[in-house]
C-alpha cells in the first residue's frame, strides 16, 4: 500500500476496498510464488544435506525453521492480497503454518535437552493441532465449489481415501504397532497422523473432481498435503527405516510448507477452486456422470491399493493385518457398487435433459417463436399430411388464409411490442375457432393458415363441406374484429380478410403448395372487396345460400 499512497492513492470514504483488502494485488508480484517454490527446493535439499551426508544438526535446524517462516510469511502475505471470503481459506493454512511454526521451535528445543525418545511419543503430539485448521481450510474451498462438484465426486475421494488409509496401515501404522507394543501414546499418535493425513487428501482430491480445469492453486495445494503426508511417514516409521530413506521422507514437511505458500500467493488463489478463468462452469445445473480420466485413475488407484497393501502387508507384518484389508476391500466394493449406482442415475438424468433440449429444438425449429404457432414448413407439412389423409378416405381439406386487416397501423402508431401482442391475441383467439385435429399456424407477418382436415365426414356431400369451412371462417372474422386491450391499457381492433379453399380426393388443387396458393389468392380478393369478410376461391359450383 505504500507503493499507492506515495503515487497519491487513497481509498475513498466507505469504499469496500479499503475495508476488504489489507494489501493491493500489486504490491505482491505475479511470479512470487515462483520465488518462493524456488527457495523452497533450495532449502529442502540443504535440509537434506545437512540432515544426512554432511551430518549438521544444528545447521539442518537453522535451515528447517527458515523454510517454516517462509511458509508462514508466504501465507499470510497471499491471504492479505485477497478479499475477505477469498482469503478466509488462506489464513486458516496461515494458522496451521504459525501453529507449526511454534510446535518446530518447541520441540527443536526439547530435543536438545534429551526429552525425544524416538518414537511417537507425547512430545509429537502438539502437531495434531495444526490439522484443524488446515483442514477447515479446504472445507471452506469445498464450500466454493459446491456447485460444480460433479455427481460421485464424494465416493470416488472415499474410495481413494480408504486405500490410502490401508496402505499407510500396512505400511506405516502396523510397523509402529509392533515396534513399540507398550507404548499407547506411540500407538494413537501414528493412527491420528495418518487419519488427518488420509481425509486431508481425501478432501483435496474431491475439490480436485469438482472441475476438469481446476486453478493452478489447488494442485499445489495437492502437492503440499501429499508432501506433508511424507513427511508424517518419517515420522510413524521413525528409526525402523535407513537413515538415507528417513532422510528423503522428511523432506516432505519442508516441501509442504513452501507448497502452501506458493498455492496462497498463486494469482489463481482468490478465483474459483474450480475454475482457472474465475467463472463457475456449471451453469445447468445438471452434470454428466463424471467419469473423466482423471477420476477414473483415482477410483482405480484406491481399489488397486487393496491388494498391494495385503502384500505389503504379508511382508511386513506377516499378515497381521490381514482383517483391516479384509475390512477395507469390503467398503471399497460397497463403495463401487454405489459409485456405479449414481453414474446410472447421473446418465439416466442426463439422457432425459438431452432428449427434453431436442424436444425443445424440434419445437423451436417447427413454431413461430412469437406466438407458439406452427411456423410455414410446418404448416405446410400438415396440410401434405391431411391431403394424404383425404386422397386415403374421400374426405376434404379445406384451408383458411387470414391477413389481417389494419395491423401495419397499430404496429407503425403504437410500437412493435404493441403490435405482438395484438399478433399473440389473435393466435390464441384463432386457436378457440378450431375443432379438435384442425390446425391453426402462421406464415409470417400478420398472416395465418387454419387446416381443416376431414371435412366430408359426417355431412351431406359438397354443401356440408363446404357450409362447415365458411362458417368457421364467418367465426374466425367475428372474433378477430373484437377489440383488443393492449398492457398499457389503450384498445386496439384489426380485421381479418379470410381466403376459403378446398382440396383433397374430390377437388383440385391436391397439393399444399397449390392450395395455399388458391386461399391466398382467395383471400386478396376478400381484401380488395372490402376486407373483413370471407371469399371463397374460385371453381366451386355450388355456394351454400347466405354465403357471401
Amino acid at each position: 500500500m505504500g507503493s499507492l499512497r506515495a503515487k497519491g492513492w487513497t481509498a475513498p470514504p466507505g469504499d469496500p476496498a479499503s475495508l476488504k483488502r489489507c494489501v493491493s494485488p500489486t504490491d505482491v508480484p505475479r511470479v512470487t510464488w515462483i520465488w518462493v517454490l524456488a527457495l523452497g527446493a533450495a532449502g529442502s535439499l540443504a535440509y537434506a544435506l545437512l540432515t544426512g551426508p554432511v551430518e549438521a544438526p544444528l545447521a539442518a535446524a537453522v535451515v528447517y525453521l527458515a523454510l517454516g517462516a517462509l511458509g508462514l510469511v508466504g501465507t499470510a502475505v497471499g491471504a492479505a492480497r485477497l478479499p475477505l471470503r477469498a482469503a478466509a481459506p488462506w489464513w486458516c493454512v496461515t494458522a496451521m503454518q504459525l501453529a507449526w511454526c511454534a510446535v518446530d521451535i518447541r520441540y527443536l528445543v526439547l530435543t536438545t535437552q534429551g526429552a525425544y525418545t524416538g518414537a511417537p511419543a507425547a512430545l509429537d503430539m502438539p502437531y495434531l493441532i495444526g490439522y484443524p485448521p488446515l483442514l477447515v481450510a479446504v472445507l471452506l474451498l469445498l464450500r466454493r465449489a459446491r456447485s460444480a462438484r460433479p455427481p460421485g465426486a464424494l465416493t470416488d475421494a472415499a474410495v481413494l481415501g480408504v486405500g490410502l488409509a490401508l496402505l499407510g496401515w500396512a505400511a506405516l501404522v502396523g510397523p509402529v504397532l509392533h515396534a513399540y507394543p507398550d507404548n499407547a501414546q506411540a500407538r494413537l499418535g501414528a493412527t491420528l497422523f495418518l487419519a488427518c493425513d488420509v481425509v486431508l487428501t481425501v478432501l483435496v482430491v474431491v475439490l480436485l473432481a469438482s472441475s476438469p480445469r481446476a486453478p493452478a492453486s489447488t494442485w499445489l495445494a495437492l502437492a503440499a498435503a501429499l508432501s506433508g503426508m511424507l513427511g508424517d511417514c518419517a515420522y510413524l516409521v521413525g528409526d525402523l527405516v535407513p537413515n538415507g530413506v528417513l532422510v528423503v521422507l522428511a523432506v516432505g514437511w519442508t516441501a509442504s510448507s513452501t507448497l502452501w505458500a506458493a498455492a496462497a500467493l498463486h494469482p489463481s488463489a482468490g478465483r474459483s477452486p474450480v475454475d482457472p478463468e474465475g467463472e463457475n462452469p456449471g451453469g445447468t445445473g445438471t452434470s454428466t456422470a463424471g467419469f473423466a480420466p482423471r477420476r477414473i485413475a483415482a477410483m482405480i488407484g484406491g481399489v488397486a491399493l487393496a491388494p498391494v497393501s495385503l502384500g505389503i502387508d504379508l511382508v511386513v507384518n506377516r499378515g497381521s493385518s490381514s482383517l483391516p484389508a479384509v475390512l477395507a476391500s469390503s467398503a471399497m466394493s460397497l463403495l463401487v457398487v454405489g459409485r456405479l449406482a449414481v453414474a446410472l442415475r447421473t446418465t439416466a438424468a442426463s439422457l432425459a435433459e438431452r432428449e427434453e433440449m431436442r424436444r425443445a429444438l424440434e419445437h423451436q425449429a417447427s413454431h413461430d417463436g412469437l406466438t407458439d404457432l406452427p411456423n410455414r414448413s410446418t404448416a405446410v407439412a400438415r396440410i401434405e399430411t391431411a391431403l394424404d389423409g383425404a386422397r386415403r378416405d374421400g374426405s376434404c381439406v379445406g384451408l383458411l388464409f387470414i391477413d389481417l386487416d389494419g395491423f401495419k397501423a397499430v404496429n407503425d402508431s403504437r410500437g412493435h411490442r404493441a403490435g405482438d401482442q395484438v399478433l399473440r391475441t389473435v393466435a390464441d383467439r384463432l386457436a378457440q375457432c378450431l375443432r379438435p385435429g384442425d390446425t391453426v399456424g402462421r406464415l409470417g407477418g400478420d398472416e395465418f393458415v387454419v387446416v381443416l382436415s376431414r371435412l366430408a365426414h359426417g355431412d351431406p356431400g359438397d354443401d356440408g363441406a363446404l357450409r362447415t369451412l365458411l362458417m368457421i371462417g364467418e367465426r374466425i372474422v367475428a372474433v378477430v374484429a373484437e377489440p383488443i386491450v393492449l398492457d398499457d391499457g389503450d384498445v386496439v381492433s384489426v380485421g381479418a380478410s379470410v381466403g376459403a379453399a378446398l382440396g383433397g380426393s374430390l377437388h383440385q388443387p391436391d397439393t399444399a403448395d397449390a392450395l395455399l396458393h388458391e386461399a391466398d389468392t382467395a383471400a386478396y380478393r376478400a381484401k380488395a372487396a372490402g376486407r373483413g369478410r370471407v371469399e371463397l376461391s374460385g371453381g366451386f359450383p355450388i355456394k351454400p345460400p347466405g354465403l357471401r
